[in-house]
């Protein structure tokens, strides 16, 4: 006999989904990963979920090291001051900046499908934290848009092909993940807009793939290789070079 129960453990912003299997005649804790990087931890029926919780604490590194990688992973950008000659990333390719003084109440990012312009005031010209703080937000400002305008058309591509319809997309702020499927909407973290295209589409059939199967089985990734033949190479983009995508 043996009882299962999902559950979600958080280091620092990474979440990591697991399940626990509580089994009869088992006297220690211990952790599984199979090859779709599901996490199983398999307990004695004594074992509590703080005891758990405890042994996760205690090998932690060695989770991120083989769920996600991340001492594999790129680091994050640099931070930017937002000046001419810097590079933003937008559907997985550098485009110059280009800064320029403006009759503005505050800084506005365009983009003409070469280069990025920031218009800023010219008291925002400047690298004091202020000024960067604000050219940061109207950057962020305009790939949460961009996101929010092209994720959910991007769904629609795909949601036909696994007999659904209208499918109701969500974009926004995503703390330790790239997507998720609840209650029948699909919601992404608008910071897949600056991965590259293919990418996009691996996240958005995973999660839509979530309307059909509720976990990660054999069934669930082969409705995913459907769509995405090569998904196993997009994810493994996206578990080295995720760190990336942040602004």
């Amino acid at each position: 006999m043996s009882e299962r129960l999902e559950r979600r453990h958080h280091i620092g912003q990474t979440v990591v989904p697991y399940t626990i299997d509580w089994s009869e005649g088992r006297e220690t804790v211990g952790l599984s990963i199979d090859s779709s990087l599901e996490l199983t931890v398999t307990a004695p029926m004594t074992a509590t979920v703080a005891d758990v919780e405890e042994v996760l604490e205690s090998r932690q590194e060695w989770l991120l090291q083989k769920l996600y990688g991340l001492k594999e992973q790129e680091g994050p950008p640099y931070p930017k001051e937002y000046m001419s000659g810097e590079k933003l990333q937008y559907r997985g390719r550098q485009y110059s900046l280009e800064v320029v003084e403006a009759d503005v109440p505050e800084p506005r990012l365009s983009f003409d499908e070469q280069t990025f312009t920031l218009r800023v005031h010219r008291f925002d010209g400047d690298v004091d934290d202020v000024s960067v703080r604000r050219k940061h937000q109207a950057v962020v400002d305009w790939f949460v848009k961009r996101a929010e305008e092209e994720l959910p058309d991007r769904v629609s591509r795909f949601e036909s092909r696994l007999g659904l319809e209208d499918v109701p997309v969500w974009v926004g702020e995503l703390d330790g993940r790239w997507g998720e499927y609840d209650d029948g909407t699909v919601r992404l973290n608008w910071r897949l807009i600056r991965a590259p295209v293919r990418i996009q589409d691996y996240v958005l059939v995973h999660e839509l793939a979530h309307s059909i199967h509720d976990q990660h089985s054999g069934a669930f990734w082969n409705t995913v290789g459907a769509l995405i033949p090569d998904y196993e190479e997009r994810r493994e983009w996206l578990r080295i070079n995720g760190n990336t995508l942040t602004i």
